[in-house]
């Protein structure tokens, strides 16, 4: 069950952590980077990794041209403007329930014995509901591994805009995201005996999903994202809301903005912009922009 934690980390935005070589300046190697015309005006859509280490940098050149020639910069959410205590109600219980309460003793004693080596005590955990914690630990693992969320893609790209005074627009809010993580309760037990399995070595995983990314590979990053999903069917509704739904919003939203007259750089998780149902196949499917992959 190792590869269900790249599902999150392309498709969502990870909102816990509040509370390979040097790609070269030239590359003739294809992008997550994609330009839509309608003929009038155009935006360009950058597929993200949301965490990373000093060596993602420097960018392709290309990448970075789209983003100086933009005069908006769009991300899933703008964590500028997220506040951390908003965002625990989401995550924590106020009624007096516990995390003990809502998944195995079993599982809640390899939780507590995961946080403890870590430096985090009952205090800070327990009344974390299932998702968060599964995701809290996911995080902490992966920083452990010397991944950060600072170096990701779309927080590159939030703070050169915030410090050159560029707009940011936001596609969805911080609290949309945490009500659709929150349907993972439902499955909490589920999730935490994933999460528990999965927590030894995620280095390999997230190396190949990085490398594929620097290359450009969407068949390997598709590979990435299809052999996990469907090896858990008691995950799919929730997969469903989480992407699909997701990706049809975002297309909606994309061209409604390409019918104004502004250049926009839209950063998403890379999950959502390739396959199937991802955003540049829904725009392809309208048959009436033109879309380029640089």
């Amino acid at each position: 069950m190792k590869k269900l934690r790249i599902i999150f980390i392309l498709a969502i935005t990870s909102l816990v952590s509040i509370s390979c070589s040097v790609l070269k300046t030239e590359n003739t190697e294809e992008t997550f980077l994609w330009k839509v015309d309608d003929g009038s005006s155009h935006i360009f859509l950058l597929g993200s990794i949301h965490v990373a280490k000093p060596d993602m940098y420097p960018l392709d050149y290309r990448i970075e041209e789209a983003y100086r020639s933009s005069d908006i910069v769009a991300f899933e959410i703008d964590m500028t403007k997220v506040d951390p205590m908003s965002i625990m109600k989401f995550m924590t219980y106020t009624d007096g329930t516990k995390l003990r309460d809502k998944i195995s003793s079993e599982n809640y004693e390899k939780v507590r014995q995961k946080f403890s080596s870590m430096g985090m005590t009952e205090a800070a955990f327990g009344t974390m509901r299932p998702w968060a914690a599964a995701i809290t630990l996911q995080s902490n693992i992966l920083n452990n591994a010397g991944y950060d969320q600072s170096l990701g893609i779309d927080q590159h790209f939030l703070s050169k805009a915030t410090n050159e005074g560029k707009k940011v627009r936001e596609l969805e809010t911080a609290e949309y995201q945490m009500g659709l993580l929150s349907e993972f309760d439902n499955v909490g037990d589920s999730f935490i005996n994933y999460t528990l399995e999965s927590s030894e070595g995620p280095e390999a995983e997230v190396d190949r999903m990085i490398q594929a990314w620097k290359s450009g590979n969407k068949e390997e990053l598709m590979n990435i994202l299809d052999s996990s999903r469907y090896e858990y069917p008691e995950f799919e509704v929730m997969f469903e809301k989480i992407i699909d739904q997701r990706n049809t919003n975002m297309t909606k939203k994309v061209e409604e903005w390409l019918k104004e007259d502004k250049t926009i750089f839209i950063v998403v998780g890379a999950g959502h912009i390739i396959g199937e149902k991802g955003i540049i196949n829904q725009l392809k499917k309208k048959d009436k922009y033109k879309i380029t992959n640089f």
